[in-house]
């Protein structure tokens, strides 16, 4: 698609907003088409210069949302974090939009705060003085409509009442015996909603891990909680009771930054209403050995995820 496509450019640190970031994607797209959104390396073709591709696609974005989690800046301390590196993509995709025609719009997520002008590098000092929205779990759908309307977004289209009208004469049909339910021939329809697992790890520290699984673009997509934070999911794979994918985050020691990869494996067992993923996690690439870890991940029933968004 030509870049010129990618209306709207998700600035985020990917181990503070990954899950956030995918989410925000979705909802966006489904208001302005696919390819409308730019986030980063998942839209950036092999081979092509990374710095480059983040400059084009600023240059021609009509709005730029910077995500900012509880570690957006890469570090606690001033002068030791990411933020203050020159080289740091966060900083330099920041920098690029201000200067830009693009209107930037700061978005806190849940746990993060607007960060002051003292505690950002001179490049970034403008961002603070931008109107900040918030996104938060419990208000998703009415926050992504304030946001919309923010940008100048359009609003989704409205159902036509024939539309309306023409499924109720098919459900009548089918309660009467002339029609049959339709039924999803893509097996992966069974993994599509909500599962949640109780991880104790290596150290001790005890999470209830979530998993989310949509259709996005004729593709499975979701994310995954490391440690109670939600994860993009990468790399996915189901033939519809084998389960495969990874999720990344980034570890620091000293001056030393890590990509780890967390890989996912799971057996899809059961029949529903009574499903569970027996899922084993290997993290590799981390400062510490990890051992592989083994884990059951129940289905959420649909009333109670949708309360939890």
């Amino acid at each position: 698609m030509d870049h010129s496509a990618n209306r709207i450019f998700i600035s985020y640190r990917r181990d503070d907003a990954a899950g956030y970031a995918g989410r925000l994607e979705e909802a966006l797209e489904r208001r302005l088409g696919r390819g409308s959104v730019f986030r980063d390396v998942l839209d950036i073709p092999p081979g092509e210069n990374f710095v480059a591709a983040i400059r084009a696609r600023l240059a021609s974005a009509q709005a730029v949302l910077v995500l900012i989690g509880p570690r957006w800046a890469g570090g606690e301390a001033p002068g030791q974090r990411r933020i203050d590196e020159e080289d740091d993509f966060v900083r330099l995709e920041v920098a690029v939009a201000l200067d830009s025609g693009a209107r930037v719009v700061p978005v806190l997520l849940p746990g993060a705060e607007m960060p002051a002008e003292a505690d950002l590098p001179l490049p970034l000092v403008p961002l603070a003085r931008r109107h900040a929205l918030s996104l938060s779990d419990a208000h998703w759908d009415a926050d992504i409509g304030r946001l919309a309307d923010a940008i100048g977004l359009p609003r989704q289209r409205s159902v036509w009442p024939w539309a309306l009208g023409g499924a109720a004469v098919a459900a009548s049909l089918i309660a009467a015996g002339w029609l049959k339910p339709w039924v999803p021939a893509d097996p992966s329809s069974r993994l599509v909603g909500s599962w949640q697992a109780e991880v104790r790890y290596d150290w001790g520290a005890k999470h209830d891990e979530r998993f989310e699984f949509k259709h996005h673009a004729g593709q499975l997509t979701g994310t995954a909680t490391f440690l109670s934070y939600p994860r993009a999911i990468e790399k996915l794979e189901f033939d519809g009771s084998n389960l495969r994918f990874e999720t990344l985050t980034q570890q620091s020691m000293g001056t030393q930054t890590r990509e780890i990869t967390h890989r996912y494996s799971a057996e899809l067992h059961g029949q529903p209403p009574d499903e569970w993923l027996a899922l084993r996690l290997q993290t590799i690439g981390s400062f510490d050995s990890n051992k592989p870890l083994e884990f059951e991940a129940r289905r959420v029933p649909a009333a109670a995820a949708a309360s939890v968004r």
